[in-house]
């Protein structure tokens, strides 16, 4: 093997030796990096979507806490007006009402259950005693009354608060029905803008919302067994479409003063999310090292053609003296060895030549 030869070998094995550890490196933490930064990612996007959605919620609070102050100081209850204005045009929420101690409605947005008996609702029940956050389900009294025509369920979020009269005392509740159709088309618009699948879970491990195309059956995933105790959890799920997905779960949805509905909030992001962006890194890294690589095979070239091939000159010199040959080797000065050598092998040259060489 040439010192030319031997040089190309060890560029070439040091090449091959340092790229394999720089891709172990980085296929390794690049996953790490990854998985890292989807689970971060996910972790906010849920917590920011669960409080934007109960923020949304708790105006409708507050607008229930001022009728009910109203309801408490109004002459014979008579808050009509107002229970129209908080309604505006229905899109959002569907009823609005004032019943007393014995649950008689009194009072409605466009007198709709005027005269019924709710004692019997729960929302009327819980909130003769204190503020009420009901959970999603299906209407009873009010379909019928809204939606005479048929057609798919109407279901509906509650809110209730007691009415008290100015020595404290309980008078009646005020409620309120938002429609759970606006709640998720909502709940959808967050997801989208955040770019995460949203699911809405309820204490009984149930998803009742969702802004993804299907939601997981009961049991499905660990994450809903996790929904039913109530605690945190989060990390890579393969759900039921085969595909894996990092998913958090954010145990609570709720925002400053609003009653807890019992609900848990699941997001999710597709394990692939950043693959492309990770494929257009590795195609730019490659490229990247292909041109390292050409300017590293140019230099090599270079560097042997200085500092290697004077001494294969050399030693050829040294080969034909040692025939006996007539031959002086070289001038180099490309290094200090080769100069050395190559002045050494001219002075043994020129004692052969010398009268007493001869």
């Amino acid at each position: 093997m040439s010192f030319a030869t031997a040089t190309y070998g060890f560029v070439v094995a040091s090449v091959v030796v340092l790229g394999l550890a720089a891709s172990a490196v980085f296929w390794s933490r690049s996953e790490a990096v990854i998985n890292e930064a989807l689970d971060l990612a996910v972790r906010q996007r849920t917590e920011a979507a669960g409080e934007s959605f109960a923020r949304l919620l708790h105006t409708d609070w507050t607008d229930l806490a001022f009728l009910a102050r109203a309801a408490g100081g109004a002459e014979d209850g008579d808050i009509g007006d107002l229970l129209e204005g908080v309604r505006g045009d229905g899109d959002r929420i569907s009823w609005v009402g004032y019943a007393d101690v014995d649950g008689i409605v009194l009072d409605a947005s466009d007198d709709l259950l005027v005269g019924a008996d709710v004692s019997q609702r729960p929302w009327f029940r819980n909130g003769l005693r204190s503020g009420f956050a009901g959970d999603v389900h299906d209407a009873v009294l009010l379909a019928q009354k809204l939606r005479p025509e048929g057609g798919d369920p109407l279901r509906f979020i509650d809110l209730a608060l007691p009415v008290r009269n100015a020595d404290g005392e309980v008078q009646g509740v005020v409620g309120m029905h938002i429609d759970a159709g606006w709640a998720e088309r909502t709940l959808t618009e967050t997801g989208r803008m955040l770019g995460i699948d949203l699911y809405l879970i309820n204490a009984a491990g149930e998803v009742v919302m969702t802004s993804g195309n299907a939601a997981p059956g009961v049991g499905e995933l660990s994450l809903l067994s996790a929904a039913r105790s109530g605690t945190e959890t989060g990390g890579r799920e393969t759900w039921p479409d085969g595909r894996e997905y990092f998913t958090t779960l954010v145990p609570q949805v709720s925002y400053e003063d609003l009653p807890s509905f019992g609900w848990r909030l699941a997001g999710r992001i597709d394990a692939a999310t950043f693959r492309p962006g990770l494929n257009t890194l590795v195609g730019s890294a490659s490229v990247a090292i292909a041109v390292a690589l050409v300017a590293l095979a140019l230099l090599s070239i270079l560097f042997v053609r200085i500092f290697v091939r004077p001494f294969t000159g050399l030693a050829d010199a040294a080969r034909k003296m040692a025939e006996g040959e007539d031959t002086y080797p070289p001038e180099t000065g490309a290094t200090r060895e080769a100069a050395t050598l190559s002045a050494a092998l001219s002075r043994l040259q020129a004692r052969r030549s010398g009268p007493s060489g001869r």
